[in-house]
């Protein structure tokens, strides 16, 4: 009972926060194609369900491995501005376990079922140092829209037992970001991504991780 109290609190939290920001003109195709370090994906599997404020849209993402660690499904429902009620479909699969000098690597593919138009293919990797309890990821897709290849990465770094700094870097852009873990299963993440300039999107994701 306590546990289904304390994520409905944090449900109606992050609401509140994001009832105030402005929609972005459309959801960038760009982000949220499988669990990811904020908005880009990493080299790991996740079982999750995530409620996202990204600019003022909104979308719900359900992720769920597959044999193993092998192989991550996700759904990414939107539920506001211009793809209101569409449902992307992405995938993953492991294709390096993480070794001593090894990352993990991932194959993956966003918008499998071209809901918005062309699929997105990626790698991605990712890199755990226990020693400075510190992950690094990085990764380059092929953009749907100009065929062009980009990267990405980003990092993220505990400082305390319930707080992990975040950072990202993509198409020119940086995020920077905060992960608390008040509860177990339950991550509220803040970030903010910007080029320098005052347009600046504020992003809000509250995560329930399920064990497996």
């Amino acid at each position: 009972m306590r546990r289904h109290a304390v994520f409905y609190l944090l449900t109606l939290l992050v609401v509140f926060l994001t009832a105030s920001n402005a929609a972005e003109a459309g959801a960038s195709r760009l982000r949220y194609f499988g669990s990811s370090n904020i908005a880009m994906p990493t080299g790991y599997m996740l079982g999750a369900t995530t409620y996202i404020s990204d600019g003022g849209h909104n979308t719900v993402m359900y992720t769920q491995p597959f044999m193993g660690c092998f192989m991550e499904a996700s759904l990414l429902r939107h539920m506001n501005d211009s793809e209101e009620g569409k449902n992307i479909f992405n995938f993953k699969l492991n294709i390096f376990e993480e070794d001593t000098w090894i990352p993990n690597i991932v194959w993956g593919v966003g918008d499998a079922g071209m809901s918005l138009g062309s699929r997105l293919f990626y790698f991605a990797g990712s890199k755990t140092f226990d020693a400075f309890a510190a992950t690094v990821h990085g990764g380059f897709f092929k953009d749907p829209v100009s065929t062009e290849k980009k990267s990405f990465f980003g990092a993220e770094k505990t400082i305390l037992p319930l707080v992990i700094l975040a950072a990202e870097r993509v198409d020119g852009v940086n995020s920077v970001g905060i992960k608390m873990r008040p509860y177990p299963g339950v991550s509220i993440e803040y970030a903010r991504r910007g080029d320098g300039t005052d347009e600046e999107a504020t992003l809000y994701k509250l995560q329930y991780i399920k064990a497996f």
